[in-house]
């Protein structure tokens, strides 16, 4: 048997749009999220804000890591 192949492959960096936005996301809604219960455990109203700030600062830092040093 033959098997099909693709006519029009995909490039190997073709999701990586996809990939990027998903962590941004991921990232400030994961440290969104723990900036909230910490909220709420302590009666706070600052550690929402400081919690997606930092989401989104350390997913750019991990996303420059690991795209950034493409040459």
């Amino acid at each position: 048997m033959s098997e099909h192949q693709d006519p029009k492959p995909s490039p190997p960096n073709s999701g990586d749009g996809w990939r990027v936005l998903s962590y941004l996301i991921g990232g400030v809604l994961v440290y969104g999220g723990i900036g909230f219960g910490l909220d709420r455990l302590f009666g706070t109203e600052f550690l929402l804000p400081v919690g997606i700030v930092l989401g989104a600062g350390l997913t750019i830092l991990l996303l420059h890591f690991r795209y950034g040093s493409r040459s």
